[in-house]
């Protein structure tokens, strides 16, 4: 039986961000996991090498891992991503008062468990005089996921049970959208390049009834050749990322299936929240920096296609095994074990797809 497709719309200017962000919902997912997913984007086709760390906060509760700007992934299973939104009405005359989007998710990643704790703070926070500035934050814990509307006074929600929600950079909820001062011409790109993800999504859902994480990721990397500065987002991708939590074992078996560079340039891979020890290229740049080299000699998107799909493909059956063998070995008290196993496999991983990607580079001529 094929399933409703939720759909939420935004935008914004493109000059800035134009990043894509979607709520899979357990009912679409092909494991019957909610996941969230955001490429971050920018415009002008900026270059920017992103990183994978564990983070701390002063006096946080929780040890998160961090992806790119503003992806964080804490070790209670809550996970949460920004897309940027317009300045609004209610902002405060003096915008040095306003909480930039690094303060406003320190303040919610590393102090909340849950979703329900997230949105408690951040509706606090419209109250006590933080100011947080006007954006989008998608949410995520192993039992729901919101997608989160806010401004300097202002907050709205919507918890996302079913389908696939589509989030990008402009008000869309009533009781914020009169609050915008957002532009037309923003408006209208941005609204192409929903039109564009949905089709995606709606072609993936007639041919395989639910959404899988290779869908989530092809639909990442798509390019629309014939309107490139309708979907601007598709030109200059920074990188992207799919987050599953796990009820279970929130701190070891989530999973943050990341694309370390340019979607269409760099290999997908899944990493687990229990990581000990990040791979140093993912911690230095160096792979996001790989891919961007691969961007820059122009190699065909088809043989890229060709060669990570395959690998890709592999990484998952390998990782879907890992899981549950370290599954096994928690449920018998065995963490540093399951941790060790898990390890060496994101090592091998990393190393493989890295791999992969210099002897590309090294056949184009570098």
């Amino acid at each position: 039986m094929k399933k409703a497709m939720t759909v939420i719309t935004t935008a914004i200017t493109v000059d800035l961000m134009a990043c894509t962000a979607w709520v899979a919902a357990p009912d679409i997912s092909v494991n019957g996991k909610l996941f969230i997913h955001k490429t971050r984007d920018w415009g002008e086709g900026k270059e920017i090498p992103v990183t994978l760390k564990h983070a701390t906060a002063p006096g946080g509760k929780y040890r998160a891992l961090a992806f790119s700007p503003y992806m964080l992934f804490n070790e209670k299973g809550l996970g949460m991503a920004d897309t940027s939104l317009p300045k609004t009405a209610d902002y405060p005359e003096d915008e040095k008062t306003v909480l930039n989007v690094s303060g406003t998710m320190t303040k919610v990643a590393f102090h909340c468990a849950t979703v329900q704790e997230a949105l408690e703070k951040l509706t606090k926070m419209t109250q006590d005089g933080s100011n947080p500035k006007s954006e989008t934050y998608l949410l995520c814990d192993p039992k729901e996921a919101a997608i989160v509307e806010i401004s300097p006074k202002h907050i709205a929600y919507r918890i996302i049970t079913t389908g696939i929600a589509v989030h990008t950079n402009h008000f869309i909820f009533p009781e914020m959208a009169y609050l915008s001062r957002g532009t037309t011409d923003g408006a209208v790109k941005s609204a192409t390049r929903l039109q564009v993800t949905m089709g995606q999504f709606i072609e993936k859902m007639k041919e395989h009834d639910k959404i899988s994480l290779a869908d989530s990721v092809d639909v990442a990397r798509f390019h629309d050749e014939k309107y490139p500065d309708m979907c601007p987002f598709r030109n200059s991708t920074v990188c992207a990322s799919d987050y599953f939590p796990d009820a279970e074992y929130p701190d070891v078996l989530g999973t943050l299936n990341i694309i370390p560079g340019p979607t269409c340039y760099a290999v997908s891979i899944p990493i687990p929240t229990g990581i000990k020890k990040i791979p140093t290229v993912l911690e230095n740049e160096d792979f996001g920096k790989l891919a961007y080299k691969i961007k820059r000699k122009d190699v065909d998107k088809t043989t890229l296609r060709d060669k990570y799909l395959p690998l890709e493909e592999k990484f998952r059956e390998e990782y879907k095994a890992t899981l549950d063998a370290a599954r096994e070995l928690l449920a018998s008290n065995k963490r540093e074990e399951a941790l060790e196993m898990l390890q060496k496999l994101t090592d091998r991983q990393v190393d493989e797809a890295y791999r992969l990607m210099q002897e590309i580079l090294g056949q184009a001529g570098d």
